[in-house]
């Protein structure tokens, strides 16, 4: 009902405005195009209004048209020029009459004249040099990618950079030298110009949430310029950047922090690993090497027998952790499911129904899904914290793949060194598909995305969760809290 009831609210408020821009210009109705342009008294804005008064509200195409060329005609830089070049540049059909149009574009039409008389057609330039700057990108025109991006406004130029950059390093488009060439010049030019305010826009961001997109977009820039210095082994390069990136995006990647502590490590910052990777726990982002290497520091210097975990317990956020546990207590459930049987890797039957009182995780994947691929490593962590515990065990079931799904499955857990119990979902008989387990459990989760964990005791769902929290320390504080729970329970 409340949605309905905005629906119907912003239908009047429209329909409000529309009316009220129709009796503005219902003077104009019957006059002669080429006597409005004669007047001193009426503005290329208000004459462009009523261009579109005649082509949009009264549909007068003839009439809106004709008022069109002689706006063109007598302001021939002006809004309704631009707009209708604008135009005629996205009806390009191929990348190289785009790119000519483009260009061709921005010397008709400078920016820095629009920005002496700013209208509301700012997203004109922002279009064409996304474009633009994708054009160059394909071309394999560095250089001048590089000098085009140089005057540009972070958010322009922050847009070029996450779309072609980051897309050519995920997809290894480009050699990593000339990329990181490329990435270099694009970076510094967007640490310099974070603070731009180019994100601020009227009903969309002020000046606070502007400023907090425009340190998250950086973040992720620099994410991928490190990886990249990373991968070609520059780490003194690489070390320089970690400094640009704000309080939240220092230490809440895990998989960055673990290219951190590797960079410090090679370059011989040994001194501030152990402050580092404190402050990696307190953002709960750790990775099982960061651990490792927190405990072997920590335990060269006190061997007491439990000294290292309550130094751990100590580092922990509480109100990450209080914000954890209520987010895994919303997530619990009492709900029966249908039981079933899978094959495992082995080619074993593994059968629900032997489970009885047992804790059993089910994290349902699919090569296909990165999300459910990046969460391996917290999951294998899981599975070494639960190892020899007999109340829990631990299954990856593969679930909505196509082709010979087994071998896939089996081949990449392999290749990647993880240590799974695996299990294949069954194909359902009805449509061919492999996910009829998955299926089953669809209804009480009202998703059918993964990764998808599922938490099973005597023949209950007894927690479930969608999608990856981005850190394997994080992931295995929630599911060991939830097993926990369950383990309390009388």
């Amino acid at each position: 009902m409340m949605k309905r009831k905005i629906s119907l609210f912003a239908g009047c408020l429209l329909l409000g405005i529309t009316t009220v821009f129709a009796q503005k210009y219902e003077p104009y109705r019957n006059a002669d195009p080429k006597e409005l342009v004669k007047r001193k008294d009426l503005t290329e804005q208000q004459l462009g209004d009523i261009q579109r008064y005649y082509q949009f509200q009264l549909k007068d195409t003839a009439r809106g048209a004709e008022l069109l060329r002689l706006l063109i005609n007598n302001y021939p830089k002006g809004a309704s020029a631009r707009l209708a070049t604008f135009h005629k540049v996205s009806a390009a059909k191929t990348l190289a009459d785009m790119t000519v149009a483009s260009e061709k574009f921005l010397e008709a039409f400078p920016y820095a004249d629009w920005k002496a008389h700013p209208t509301n057609q700012e997203f004109i330039y922002y279009t064409i040099r996304r474009q633009l700057g994708t054009a160059y990108m394909d071309n394999r025109q560095f250089d001048k990618l590089v000098t085009f991006c140089s005057p540009l406004n972070f958010k322009t130029e922050n847009e070029i950079y996450r779309w072609n950059i980051m897309r050519a390093y995920v997809f290894k488009t480009v050699g990593r030298d000339t990329l990181t060439r490329i990435s270099t010049a694009l970076v510094n030019e967007l640490i310099k110009k974070v603070n731009d305010h180019s994100y601020e826009e009227a009903g969309v961001f002020n000046a606070e949430k502007a400023a907090a997109n425009a340190s998250e977009q950086l973040d992720n820039e620099l994410e991928t310029h490190i990886s990249l210095l990373y991968d070609g082994k520059q780490y003194a390069a690489a070390k320089e950047y970690f400094k640009y990136l704000s309080p939240k995006g220092a230490y809440g990647k895990a998989d960055l922090n673990n290219k951190h502590l590797d960079i410090l490590q090679q370059t011989g910052d040994l001194q501030v690993i152990l402050p580092f990777l404190e402050n990696c726990v307190k953002a709960n982002a750790m990775t099982a090497n960061m651990f490792e290497t927190l405990k072997s520091l920590y335990t060269a210097k006190d061997k007491t027998p439990g000294a290292y975990d309550k130094y751990l317990a100590s580092l922990k956020s509480g109100e990450e952790q209080d914000e954890l546990k209520a987010a895994v207590r919303a997530g619990l459930t009492n709900q029966e499911y249908i039981p079933f049987a899978l094959e495992d890797a082995d080619g074993n039957m593994v059968r629900s129904s032997d489970w009885n009182d047992k804790i059993v995780v089910l994290d349902f994947w699919a090569t296909w899904c990165k999300p459910c691929i990046a969460a391996f490593p917290g999951m294998q962590m899981l599975v070494d914290k639960y190892a020899n515990d007999p109340q829990v065990a631990v299954y990856m079931v593969g679930t909505m793949q196509n082709g010979n799904y087994k071998e896939k499955s089996v081949g990449y857990v392999k290749q990647e060194g993880f240590r799974f119990h695996l299990l294949h979902d069954a194909v359902d008989k009805k449509t061919g598909e492999q996910d009829q387990v998955f299926k089953s459990f669809v209804p009480y989760f009202h998703s059918s995305a993964i990764p998808r964990k599922v938490i099973l005791k005597d023949g209950v769902m007894r927690y479930t969760a969608e999608g990856y929290p981005g850190s394997p320390s994080k992931l295995v504080d929630e599911l060991s809290y939830a097993i926990e729970l369950l383990k309390a329970e009388k």
